[in-house]
């Protein structure tokens, strides 16, 4: 996995309207070639995106860290994205996985997260026109996302708005 991202550390506050949930302080650009998605995937999120970055309950926190380390996060933080329609359910999650596995995080946690999501989290995958309540649709305006090709052709792109091309479902 390739993975690029500005600045360098990225930084989020604790919402104060809720306990479990982090806005996102600075812009951040994320690049992403992996080897579950062909091309290359890449994110512009603006600062005020809101995300709980891992979901589920507190006791697995001493176990899976709710936020971790800068890679872990960004795991965390891609797969929230994704969620809201930018990639099919499936390769949402095999991008978490593989993300999970470029943070370091052994083979056993990793699947146990990715078979997680997988049977658990599908109530929570929308696609990007369906109405999601008002934290999830601002959130949807504070992204940009475009998946290249090899040779650096867009095959999808969100412009906060729209879908400009079809995504591979």
């Amino acid at each position: 996995m390739n993975l690029a991202y500005k600045p360098e550390v990225p930084t989020w506050d604790k919402y104060s309207r809720c306990e479990e949930m982090y806005s996102i302080r600075n812009p951040l650009r994320i690049e992403i070639q992996c080897d579950c998605i062909p091309g290359t995937l890449v994110y512009e999120i603006m600062a005020g995106y809101m995300t709980d970055f891992r979901s589920g309950p507190s006791v697995v926190n001493p176990f899976i860290p709710k936020i971790g380390d800068i890679l872990l996060a960004l795991a965390w933080l891609i797969h929230d994205v994704n969620y809201h329609g930018f990639l099919s359910k499936k390769y949402a999650d095999l991008l978490l996985r593989e993300m999970l596995e470029h943070a370091g995080m052994g083979t056993v946690k990793r699947n146990a997260v990715y078979y997680a999501v997988k049977f658990f989290a599908g109530s929570h995958y929308n696609t990007l026109d369906e109405d999601q309540g008002d934290i999830y649709n601002h959130n949807k305006t504070l992204v940009k996302m475009q998946w290249l090709d090899s040779k650096g052709f867009t095959l999808k792109r969100f412009n906060g708005r729209a879908i400009t091309a079809n995504a591979f479902r």
